[in-house]
């Protein structure tokens, strides 16, 4: 299983324009990532959920369940409650954690991509990642997937140290710390220690080394340890939240796995698709697989490194402790996109053995395969970026018009956000009202808005709109407001509306 692929230095004048390709697209990945937090779009229904949790709760009480069914690292939480302290809660504040790593994974991508693969493979996974659409949103949203991505790109960097026939102890010291800090501050990174240890206990297995065993078998140890603490002071919480795990029951892999295989399709094209925005062709699986193969001939432990946690993510979502579907696979992204481009690379050395010309045309046309999505929705993200629910701009206009007698009607869905900015433009809880949930019955929404009658200056935001239930609900209850009242008033944003209507006065 020795290494094939050609590790020869590489001569100066290819030596540098390398290292100026590799400085030159972590610049652009790193612009992109801090462009996009410079926007400084609207909080979002879950962004605001979470962001009312660390600003109104001590530390301490960030340890109990959160409103609004919220969930998140512990370890995550108590950075941003430490830096909100310092800094307020500011949206830019707000988001500074989930920036700060999705900024340091950008070469920490690179570092890890030279340790399982050639040049051509680090340079096609890094430029993957750099330009990755979901990886560069996520490093401009108050949530732990940006953090996810980190933790798992820290413990890829650590074990192949650990693999080394002469390893030495302080790699073993350096991965338990890292595992037993990594648990707390991401979920997922459970599947990527799990996939390690398994590894690593094979390998020794094989080589019948007793003192690597021993090492493994104490940062086992104090994996464990880590883990039971947190299961009990926040794990148990998520895992005894019904309404949660209703939520993603959609994305629970059935079993036994032959009763609906379409799901497992549907999963794999899923992840695929979202959040590793890559082409869904026989072409990209093709990559994959002669990736896998690969790693197989080359070096079979990262093979079993990088593919383990894909497995044991699928087998906790059998279990119903861990959906497997879009954000909460972001950590899974960089283990596809160096699988992904070991493929690349495994089809240059194959093919160079017949026609050097042949083999770089071949691979150019497959990185620019690869790379045209992510480079496409760079550019046009960068042209008219992408807001979400862009409240903030109706909450302005609202305040601008609103007079003291006004009604303020909040649609159930824009609640945590309008909440949330609510002491920014004016408002307290006393000057709104907040709609009905009202989805398995959307007849109530037109009972509580029919409650507004004769009042001659109604308010009403909308944001989070649920267009895919069984009525889009904005348009259910517009449609209703002009039967009975008169629109005098609106602002229409992305995502976000703000309607003012007369409803003492019949149409």
């Amino acid at each position: 299983m020795g290494r094939i692929l050609d590790s020869s230095p590489l001569p100066r004048t290819k030596r540098r324009f390398v290292t100026g390709l590799v400085i030159a697209t972590c610049l652009i990945g790193l612009f992109l990532r801090v462009y996009f937090y410079a926007v400084n779009r609207s909080l979002w229904f879950d962004e605001a959920a979470l962001a009312r949790n660390l600003v109104s709760r001590s530390f301490l009480d960030l340890l109990e369940p959160l409103e609004s069914n919220q969930g998140a690292p512990i370890g995550f939480l108590v950075l941003q409650k430490l830096v909100i302290s310092m800094l307020g809660s500011r949206d830019y504040v707000l988001r500074l954690i989930p920036l700060l790593a999705g900024l340091a994974s950008v070469p920490l991508m690179y570092a890890v991509s030279k340790q399982y693969g050639g040049q051509l493979s680090a340079c096609v996974s890094l430029a993957l990642f750099a330009l990755s659409p979901r990886l560069i949103y996520y490093s401009s949203e108050l949530k732990q997937y940006s953090t996810d991505v980190l933790a798992a790109l820290v413990l890829l960097l650590i074990v192949p140290k650990c693999l080394e026939n002469k390893a030495k102890p302080h790699a073993f010291v350096a991965l338990g710390i890292a595992g037993s800090v990594a648990i707390w501050l991401s979920h997922p990174s459970l599947f990527v220690l799990a996939g390690i240890a398994l590894t690593l206990g094979l390998v020794f297995a094989v080589r019948r080394d007793k003192d690597r065993v021993f090492w493994l078998i104490g940062i086992g140890a104090a994996w464990v340890t880590s883990l039971g603490l947190l299961y009990l002071v926040s794990l148990r919480h998520l895992e005894s939240n019904t309404d949660l795990v209703n939520y993603w029951s959609g994305s629970f892999a059935p079993i036994p796995s032959w009763s609906n295989l379409g799901w497992y399709y549907d999963a794999w094209i899923g992840l695929l698709r979202d959040p590793a925005t890559l082409p869904i062709s026989a072409i990209t699986v093709g990559l994959l697989i002669l990736g896998i193969f690969s790693f197989a001939f080359r070096r079979l432990p990262l093979m079993f490194v990088l593919l383990a946690p894909f497995l044991l993510t699928l087998i906790a979502s059998a279990l119903g402790k861990y959906p497997f579907s879009g954000r909460l696979l972001l950590f899974l992204v960089p283990l596809l996109f160096l699988l992904l481009a070991e493929g690349v690379e495994r089809v240059w050395m194959v093919l160079l053995r017949v026609n050097r010309p042949m083999a770089g045309l071949v691979t150019a046309c497959l990185i620019v395969y690869l790379l045209w999505t992510p480079i496409a929705a760079a550019y046009e993200n960068l042209q008219s970026p992408p807001l979400g629910e862009e409240i903030k701009p109706a909450m302005s206009y609202l305040s601008q018009g609103y007079q003291s007698t006004d009604l303020i009607y909040v649609y159930i869905g824009a609640e945590p956000a309008f909440a949330f900015y609510a002491p920014v433009y004016g408002f307290d809880r006393n000057d709104y009202i907040v709609g009905v949930w009202a989805r398995n019955d959307p007849g109530q929404y037109l009972q509580d808005v029919d409650r507004l009658r004769g009042s001659q200056r109604v308010w009403f935001v909308f944001s989070h709109n649920c267009s895919w239930c069984t009525v889009n609900e904005q348009d259910f209850i517009l449609e209703h407001l002009n039967e009975i009242g008169v629109k005098t008033g609106e602002l229409i944003t992305s995502g976000a509306a703000v309607y003012l209507y007369d409803l003492a006065e019949s149409p």
